[in-house]
């Protein structure tokens, strides 16, 4: 289990009672506030309501349901089924360096095709050579999303290419900084750039860490066959 899932599953074993979603997110957030930042937002697909740590532990649940180790009696609310946590094997640490740019671009090619779009690696639009971009359908001329991977220590390259991608094809924009864990640093570490030169892409570009890739990745893997299901015609 991931750290949030544990969290989410000893908030559940603790209770008595069924717990309401609403009051999962407040157990999780008491027995783990590191791990939930109000600040990271998922996607444009929520309208911006919820964290990004809510949407991972919503996809817990699903997981935990699917271990049948919780169930809910009804719409809305969770109960536990073992009082026990399991032994699962956790999650493989991403390791560093260049190996790390390459797993994380291949996890989010990996994330597109399972959400039934077309995703390429090393996508060449001159002058700049794209860490991963998916499209809707493979031959279209425009990517609809476009990810660069960068350390944090040369994000400006990073942002250049998505503001020239922006221009050119207007996408969902994402950018993933690694070499550091803290979102609050990370948004110090931006700060300066969307305040200056990149201003414009302050709304445009959504920001993730390593750890939120692996997360999506995984849970997704989990529930390919279920995903693949909801995106039938």
């Amino acid at each position: 289990m991931t750290e949030l899932q544990e969290a989410v599953y000893a908030v559940l074993q603790s209770s008595p009672v069924p717990l309401q979603v609403k009051d999962i997110y407040a157990g999780v957030k008491a027995k783990a506030p590191r791990l939930c930042d109000d600040s990271a937002f998922p996607c444009r697909y929520c309208g911006g309501k919820h964290p990004l740590w809510q949407h991972q532990s919503a996809w817990a649940l699903q997981l935990l349901k699917q271990k049948k180790l919780i169930y809910s009696p009804k719409r809305g609310f969770w109960n536990k089924v073992s009082a026990t946590i399991p032994d699962v094997r956790p999650i493989p640490t991403m390791p560093e360096g260049e190996h790390t740019h390459e797993n994380l671009k291949r996890k989010i090619k990996e994330i597109g095709e399972i959400l039934g779009r077309y995703a390429q690696e090393e996508y060449s639009a001159r002058p700049y050579i794209y860490d991963v971009i998916w499209k809707d359908i493979e031959g279209l001329p425009r990517p609809s999303h476009v990810f660069e991977v960068q350390d944090k220590g040369a994000v400006d390259s990073a942002l250049a290419k998505l503001q020239h991608a922006r221009d050119m094809w207007k996408p969902n924009l994402f950018l993933v900084v690694t070499g550091e864990r803290d979102r609050r640093k990370i948004n110090m570490l931006l700060e300066p750039f969307f305040e200056g030169a990149f201003h414009s892409l302050r709304r445009d570009t959504i920001v993730l860490t390593p750890e939120a890739i692996n997360d999506i990745h995984h849970a997704f893997n989990e529930n390919k066959e279920v995903i693949g299901h909801f995106l039938e015609p």
